[in-house]
Parts: structure tokens; sequence; C-alpha cells
């Protein structure tokens, strides 16, 4: 007896050629540098419909996809077991050991192919009485239509052993498939347009506030810092970045509040001076023979060290504010102390013995002028002399100066450190004080790290401390 074979159909690769590159082998449209996003115009709003309805166009094909691919199997499945079955069916009329008394009929889904035992493919004819006519089945295509043979070929014998191949149909897949794409591509658009759709309302909706605190933001100039963008009441990502927007605006309020008191001091400042130099120059013009020329020139250069020194602070405080990294050492500020005192000999005293790792990093310049302004504060307002203390205590180093004046109320020791603040204008204007003293000293220490504070002296009067980060150094 023959065996059976059956094999399985094909369907034919959709296009062949490759539109993924052009005929140089570079990607279509490359030129070489590279361009910009498509998406790089579009709107929030724009972006966002284009990636739902991306996402969701995507998701819709992976899933017919799989569901094409499982059904083109089972279908292909089908079709085999159905070849098969017609194969042995084709092949048990072949193995009748008597000729059929009348004529016999193949169904088979596909083409058929008999070849006997040296492999040559013979006519698919079935056996008939002797010396009666032979009848020839003639096998069809997928499509129904008749397939004859290409050459008459030897007649099939009954009884003998054959090979028969049926080719399974390939039609109930292909209606099947045509049928699922004809039916799922209307619905998956409609769907796709759906969400685009709604996408677009929701986004809208979600952006309006935003709309709104940009046309707010606008309208908002250096005049009217006071204004501030609409929150919404949403707790979500706007409402955080509406309150972030509106605690940016009051610390810009606040900085150009600062700004417009200190160059209104500034200008008050700068500007009693030089009325004094300019009235006494008058008067001196106008009575020259009457004029003690020594004492008015002594006037005027009193006068002109005020100006400069108030000239002078502002020029450290815009490089303070600028916050411009100046040249770093290891600085002792015991021996800072020390060189303090021996400047001002009787007015200053150093308390305590000298601590030897009393070292901080940071520039000498600025923190030997933060010492001085210190000084210079207490010696104003000290009854007798002002004591400076260096000390280590764990981490940090603190320098406190002491005096025994009057003292700063409690309600003014955060008030002291803003600039061109005198709690006693008309002392502080004849000593020669500027009011920048202790702003100078506060953004010095905060500038290396440090702090500084008002507490009550020991002595009964004010006590500034200063606190910095130790730095440690290998001894010797």
């Amino acid at each position: 007896m023959g065996h059976i074979s059956a094999g399985a159909g094909r369907i034919p690769d959709v296009g062949g050629r490759d539109i993924g590159h052009t005929a140089d082998g570079e990607p279509p449209g490359h030129t070489g540098r590279r361009r910009p996003h498509l998406t790089s115009g579009l709107s929030v709003r724009a972006k966002a419909v284009l990636a739902a309805a991306g996402t969701v166009a995507f998701a819709i094909g992976l899933c017919m996809l799989a569901l094409v691919l499982a059904l083109q199997h089972n279908l292909r499945a089908s079709a085999d077991l159905d070849a098969r079955n017609a194969a042995a069916a084709i092949k048990g009329q072949l193995a009748l050991t008597h000729p059929a008394p009348q004529r016999a009929l193949i169904v088979a889904p596909g083409a058929v192919t008999i070849k006997d035992v040296s492999g040559r493919t013979v006519t698919p004819t079935m056996p008939t009485e002797a010396g009666s006519q032979q009848t020839e089945v003639t096998p069809q295509d997928s499509a129904g239509s008749t397939m004859l043979p290409v050459k008459p070929v030897k007649p099939v014998q009954a009884g003998q052993p054959y090979s028969v191949r049926v080719s399974p149909s390939t039609t109930a897949v292909d209606n099947a498939t045509g049928l699922l794409l004809r039916q799922a591509a209307p619905a998956a658009a409609g769907l796709v347009l759906f969400v685009a759709g709604l996408t677009w309302l929701l986004v809208g909706r979600a952006l309006r506030p935003v709309a709104a605190m940009r046309q707010e933001f606008t309208e908002i100039t250096e005049r009217d810092l006071h204004r501030r963008v609409p929150v919404p009441r949403a707790r979500d990502e706007i409402h955080r970045l509406a309150r972030t927007m509106n605690a940016t605006l009051d610390r810009l309020h606040r900085a150009m509040t600062r700004q417009r008191q200190f160059v209104a001091d500034a200008s008050h400042e700068l500007r009693s001076p030089i009325a004094a130099v300019r009235a006494q120059l008058e008067l001196v013009l106008a009575r020259p023979s009457r004029t003690d020329w020594p004492a008015a020139v002594h006037k005027a250069l009193r006068d002109t060290d005020r100006l400069q020194a108030v000239a002078s602070d502002l020029l450290l405080l815009a490089r303070l504010d600028a916050q411009e990294a100046p040249r770093t050492a290891a600085v002792d500020l015991g021996a800072l102390a020390a060189e303090e005192v021996r400047r001002h000999p009787g007015a200053l005293t150093l308390a305590g013995e000298q601590e030897r790792a009393a070292v901080v990093t940071g520039s000498r310049v600025q923190l030997s002028r933060l010492l001085t302004n210190l000084a210079d504060n207490a010696r104003r307002h000290t009854r007798t002399t002002v004591s400076i203390t260096v000390a280590v205590r764990g981490g940090l180093v603190e320098l406190a100066v002491d005096d025994d004046g009057p003292g700063i109320p409690e309600a003014d020791r955060e008030r002291v450190f803003e600039r061109f603040t005198r709690l006693d204008d008309a002392r502080a204007r004849q000593d020669g004080g500027t009011g920048l003293g202790l702003a100078i000293a506060n953004d010095i220490a905060h500038a290396h790290g440090g702090t500084l504070t008002v507490l009550t002296s020991p002595r009964g009067g004010a006590r500034l401390l200063l606190c910095l980060p130790r730095t440690d150094v290998a001894q010797p």
C-alpha cells in the first residue's frame, strides 16, 4: 500500500521590495543632518491627542494581528485535516482489488497528486470494468476550476501502491481573514476617532487654567508685582505650578521692593555728604577772605571720607549679592582677632586664651572686614571697652564681640541686619556709621556657611556671635 502525504497551503507574502531604504541604502529623506521632530511645533493638546490616538491604534492593531493569526492557524489546521482525510479516502479507492462497476468520484478540497512507486506522476483516473473506457477524474484548484494534466501519463491501476498528496484549500482562510478585516477596520477607525475627540476635549479642559495663568502672567510688569496668577481648585500638577509661580512672584516682589528701598537709601546716603561738601564749597567761595581754609578742608575731607565709605560698602554689597567666589584659604580667626585688637589698643581687648585650632576656610579679606564691622559697631555703643572672644566648640568656631552699652532690644535683633538700618540715626550719622556694617557682616557670614546672631552680653550690652564651620588642620 502507498503512504499518505498532505501538505499545508501557503499565503503569499505581500509585497516584494524593501520600502524602508532607498536604492543607495540610506533611509528616505536622509540629508546627513538631524531635522527637528515632527511634533516640535505642535501644542500640548495636539501632542496629547496624537499620543492617545496612536496608542489606541497600536493596541487595536496588535489585537487584530493576534486575532488574524489565531484564526488563520485554526483554519489552516482544519484545512490540513480535511486534506489528510481526503487523501486517505482516495488511497482507499485506489487500493481496491476488484474493478469498480461504475465511475468513481473523487472529492478533494484541493489539487490531487498521485505518484507511483517510481515517483512518476500518473493521471488521476479511476479503473472501470475490463474492456470499458476509463474515465479521468481531473483535480480542481481551491477556486473550483478544473486543472487538466500537462501530458498524458500512465493510468491508475487498481491494487497498485501509490502515493497520494492532496493540497489543503486556502479559500476559507482568505475569506475569513478578509471578512474580519472588513468588519473590524471601520470599528477600529471609529474607536480611534472617538478617543482622539475625547482626549482633545479633556486636555483642553485640563489646560484651561494654564491659559488663564498665562494671560495673567503676561500682564504682570515690574510695577504691579503684587498681582498673582489664579490657582485652580484641583490638587494636581497645574495647582502646584500655580503655587510655585506665585511663590516665585512673592520672592521677586520682595527682592524688587528691597532693591528699590536700597536704591532710595543709597541715594539718600550719598546725597547727604555731597550736599554738605557743596554747601561748604559755596560758603567758602562766597567769603574767601574770611574763611578758615584748614577747617573748611578738614570738613570737606571728612564728608568725602564718608562718601567714600558708603561707595565702598555699596560696591562690596553688590559683589556679595552677585555671589562672586573670592579666593579662599585657611584663616585663623584667633589671629584675625589679635590683629584687630592691636589696631585699636585700649578700645578692644582679647578675652580668654587664644585658640590655636580656630581655623576656618574662607576669604581672609572678607572675614577681616566682618570682624572690623562688628568691632566698629560695638565701639560706637560701648561705655568702656569691647571684648572679643574666640572659642572652638565641636565642629564650629565661635567669635563673640561683647560691649557694655545699652544693648539691642529683642524686637530689633533681626532688623539690625537690614541695610541702612540705624537704631539711633542721629548718633550713627554723627559717628560716621553708614548703616551697612552689620548687613555686610551678615552677608559675609552666610557666604561662608555660617550664622551671625544678636544676643545679650554677660557685660550687660549686646553680643554679636559669629559661628563658622571649623576646618581641620594637620598638626605639625
